[in-house]
């Protein structure tokens, strides 16, 4: 897959499936150079979850799951 194809889909995944907006596809996208240049839909699945009552959120997130430094 070339670059542009793989950003391509990276865009149709954040317009078509969460929805987001021109700056929110802008951070998601640069999250994920950051991260090694993985596909939106791969950070999404791997990284993300929702909750539908927010007493889960505790129970279910780990925060020792992935430590990532940020260096600027």
């Amino acid at each position: 897959m070339t670059n542009a194809t793989h950003i391509e889909k990276d865009i149709a995944f954040c317009i078509d499936e969460l929805d987001l907006d021109d700056h929110q596809i802008g951070e998601m996208l640069r999250c994920c150079e950051k991260l090694g240049g993985i596909s939106a839909e791969y950070f999404c699945e791997e990284f993300i979850f929702e909750c539908e009552n927010p007493e889960d959120v505790e129970r279910l997130h780990d925060e020792n799951y992935l430590k990532i430094e940020w260096k600027l």
